[in-house]
Order: C-alpha cells, then structure tokens, then sequence
C-alpha cells in the first residue's frame, strides 16, 4: 500500500513538472535576434557586471531567461550571458518579424510609441500588473489620457502606458472603409529606425513587399500618402515606407553621404560650417556621474552622444573638439580651457539628470548662466523640443562651473533621467541618440544661422 501512494505521488510530481515544458513546448520558443554590431553579453542583467562575450548583428538565440529586460542567452561553446533589451528584437515562438504592430483600441487618436520594451499595464501605476511590452514606432490607438498615462487597448484588453514614451499625433483614427489619402508633395530624406523593414508597393501593410530597407539607410522622399512616405529606392523604382518606422529630414535639399550617420546636414551648411564647437561629455573615469535604474553609466552614455554629435558636425563642416574622447577624468577647469583655448563658437556639455526625490522624474532641460548666452540655449532647447516626445522641461539659469567660468558661449543639457527606469530604457537605444543628436544639431544650425 505504502508503495502504490508513492508511485501516486511520483505520478503527480512528474505531471506538474512536465505540462507547462509541454504548453511552453506548443506556444513555441521565444527567441531573440541581435539588432546591433559587437553586442556585448553580460554575466548578470547590469551594464555594470563583467562582460563574458560579444554577439553579432542578425545572430539569432533561444531566450532562456529574462529579467528587468535583459535577456539571457546561451552560446554554441556552452556560455551562458545576457544582453540588454534595446540591443535586440524578440520573436515569440511562432510569429514571424514584420513591421511593428499596430495595437487597435476603440476609436480615437492614433500614437507611436517611442521607447523600446515599454511595458505595458493594468492600471495607470507603476506597480500594476504589466501585460506585455511595446517597442519603438509601435502604433496604437489611445482611448485617454489620464494625467501621465495614457489609456489604449491591448490584445483585447483596456491596458495603460506611460505617457512620456507616446507621440500624440493630431488625426483621428479613419474609418476602415474610407479611401485612400491622396498623394501630397513631399521631399527630404526618410532614414529606416529598424533593421530588416518592409518597403512596399503600396501605402498600407497589404501591399506586396519590393525590398527591405537596413538601419541607417537613406531614401529620398517622392510624396507622402497619409502615414507613409513614397520613397526612391537606387534603382529609381517608387516604394512605400510607413512613417512610424523612419525618422525624416524633410527639409534636405540632398542626400548626405552614405558613410556618414547625419541625418540632416549637407556640405554646403551656411550655418556650421567654419565654426569651432568645443562637445563636453560630462563626468569620465573614476567619476561615472549618475548610475541609471538598471545600471547606466552616465559617464558612457555622455560619450556616445558626444561621439555620435561630433560626426554630424564634422560632416556639417563644423571644426568640432572633445574635451575627452575615452573614458578618462577631465577637471572642471581644463575643459572651460579647451573653450578659450580653441576660441570655441559654442561648448555644449552633455548630461543625463538623475534626482533621488522623485523616481519618475523626466524630460530634458537646457541651462546656460551669463545672459548673453541665453540665445543659444533657446536655439538648442527650440530643437531638441522639435525631435524628441519627451517633455521639455525648459531653459534655466544653472550655476553649473563649465558655464559659469566660461568666457565662450556655453550651455549645459541635462539630455533625461536615469534614475527613472523607462526613460532610462529609451536613452541608451539607438533612435533616442539619434533624435537627441540630431535636435542638438537643428539648434546649433539655427543658432548660426540666425
């Protein structure tokens, strides 16, 4: 008798433990496909743990855990790491990769969402129960909005998102049945966001697929059609590209060259070209500024954006100067020295804000200290506000050293908030570094120009 119960028992455990292997088994496994070039693979979920390898752009993996949107993979030589969300796209089992989704809700205003791997909720609060995640250039339909969240729906559900990370466009969903929009003059350059996306024969996700665009690329724009850009591929034939998934230059006389990541600089530029800007990218070595939610630097988010800020300067025909170009201290006064020294047209010093009395503190700010520098920070605020959907906290007085004692027209940005986890998860992807760098530079020109 004593050995039937536990062959009963025995029965019962392996059941319990089997079905859900099994359920996982039919859903399919969910893996991953790397979105970026030398990715690095961490032995914990942190960008401050120790680096255990690196993977290549288009390797794909099985996920074999996840944890505050990092994802831990396993390598063909046995070892086990994980890579940051924003360096991947997911696939879930069955599904095949395709455009980013489009989330339909009641009737309402359509919006896109501009943060990678935002979580998405039960309720509008932080500690609510979260549904699932949507990427950059998602669109949904928003049902309200609430004080910072907005309401949309989600597979079927009411469902909640951090209102931050939504662009709020200004036209209605239109009726399924309606006609097509008409054709209207467009031009300017349409820069693909995303790896592997569908350029079509026509202006809506049914047409046939003519060829697919690769992060970075750059096609002149024919005409726009609603929420999609006609485009010219090399060979002179038109497609179609929806506008949620490219970032637009829309006042570029022409295209830039292929080598060079500016999005809407020319050689020609009239107004950066000559001028000497002097880039300060905040904190470095033993001084590693603020430490995001989830482990980022400041120290080496500054010096990607600096680094990325100085090429489109450079191709703008910009004499630009860092005040470090590695990880390395740099005091306070050598880098107002390097200003002088250099005679700089304008020092912009990068920042990332952190703040311990608020977690969801967010947005971006634009300093300066003696009033004569005032316009330039105007100028630069002004473009940064016309890029970025994060909220614009305005320019300030700041009693900030690097413009304070500098006798060259200065400013400091403080470019968002670490500390806060789903700003956080927007800075450090790659469309956020654009959009930051890109406004940076809209101002600077308008700056000179003016």
């Amino acid at each position: 008798m004593e050995k039937k119960y536990i062959t009963i028992f025995v029965s019962f455990l392996l059941l319990f433990i089997l079905l859900p292997a099994a359920a996982a088994q039919a859903e399919g496994t969910a893996t991953l496909e790397v979105a970026v070039d030398k990715a690095n693979l961490r032995s914990e979920p942190s960008t401050s743990s120790s680096l255990v390898g690196q993977v290549q752009r288009h390797a794909q993996y099985e996920i074999i855990g996840e944890e505050n949107d990092w994802y831990q993979i396993q390598l063909s030589d046995g070892t086990k790491g994980w890579i940051a969300g924003y360096l991947v796209s997911v696939k879930n089992g069955n599904s095949p990769a395709s455009e980013p989704a489009q989330v339909q809700g009641s009737s309402g205003e359509t919006a896109a969402i501009t943060a990678d791997n935002l979580n998405v909720r039960s309720e509008p609060s932080l500690s609510s129960t979260v549904l699932g995640k949507l990427h950059i250039g998602d669109q949904v339909t928003v049902s309200s909005v609430e004080g910072d969240w907005v309401s949309i729906s989600y597979n079927g559900q009411d469902a909640w998102v951090s209102k931050q990370f939504v662009r709020l466009n200004e036209k209605t969903e239109q009726a399924s049945a309606a006609p097509a929009p008409s054709s209207e003059p467009a031009e300017g350059m349409a820069i693909i966001l995303y790896e592997g996306t569908n350029l079509r024969s026509g202006p809506d996700t049914s047409s046939s697929i003519v060829a697919q665009g690769s992060q970075g690329e750059r096609y002149p724009i024919r005409a726009r059609s609603g929420d999609w850009y006609e485009i010219s591929l090399a060979s002179g034939q038109a497609a179609y590209v929806a506008s949620w998934v490219v970032s637009t230059n829309e006042s570029a006389e022409e295209a830039p060259d292929e080598s060079s990541n500016v999005a809407a600089a020319s050689n020609d530029s009239p107004g950066l070209a000559g001028k000497t800007i002097v880039l300060d990218p905040g904190h470095g070595g033993v001084d590693s500024g603020t430490i995001g939610a989830q482990g980022t630097l400041e120290k080496v988010i500054t010096l990607k954006t600096a680094e990325r800020l100085y090429g489109k300067l450079k191709h703008a025909g910009a004499n630009v100067i860092l005040t470090r170009s590695h990880d390395e201290h740099v005091s306070l006064p050598s880098r107002t020295a390097a200003a002088r020294y250099h005679g700089a047209d304008a020092f912009i010093s990068l920042h990332y804000d952190s703040t311990v009395e608020h977690a969801g503190a967010r947005g971006f700010t634009t300093y300066y200290y003696h009033a004569n520098h005032r316009q330039l920070a105007n100028e630069v605020n002004s473009g940064l506000d016309q890029q970025l959907s994060a909220r614009n906290r305005g320019v300030r007085h700041g009693d900030y050293h690097v413009i304070r004692e500098n006798s060259q027209p200065a400013i400091l940005l403080e470019l968002g908030y670490l500390n806060n986890p789903q700003e956080e998860a927007a800075i450090v992807t790659t469309p956020y570094q654009e959009m930051v760098t890109n406004g940076i530079y809209y101002g600077l020109q308008s700056y000179f120009s003016n």
